[in-house]
């Protein structure tokens, strides 16, 4: 599913002299019910030496993506990443418009649990299952 298009609605998410500012960009929409959706539309700097979007690329978008999550489910407390898990499941493609979906699972005082799909339309690139704290808890 090759679009090279950036969908309607979806805004450059910006993180001056940061990290994500290497990887991206990355881009962001906000939903009537205040989630946010994050995507990204991967180029030729974004592959692997076979063309296909790099693991690295794709584990680094999704750490950032729950870690905003998380970041925005506890009143924007400073957090950190304690485990990620990935599951490769198929390959991302130059030009495939890749849109992570992500659900808080549990969610207690100090620990956040999350799980993240990454997605190329309805098709399943990567699973993610996270556990976040919050820092200072």
């Amino acid at each position: 599913m090759m679009n090279n298009k950036i969908p309607d609605g979806f805004r450059k998410y910006s993180a001056p002299n940061k990290f994500p500012e290497k990887i991206g960009p990355i881009y962001y929409k906000k939903e009537e019910d205040g989630s946010y959706r994050f995507g990204f539309l991967p180029d030729e700097s974004h592959t692997n030496y076979h063309g296909i979007v790099h693991g690295g690329m794709m584990m680094s978008f999704m750490d950032e993506v729950l870690g905003q999550t998380v970041w925005n489910s506890v009143n924007r407390k400073p957090c950190a990443t304690i485990s990620l898990n990935f599951d490769f499941v198929a390959a991302g493609t130059v030009g495939e418009w890749l849109e992570i979906n992500c659900k808080i699972t549990r969610q207690g005082v100090s620990i956040v649990f999350i799980r993240g799909e990454l997605l190329a339309g309805d098709k399943i690139i990567m699973t993610a299952d996270g556990i976040w704290k919050i820092l200072g808890r």
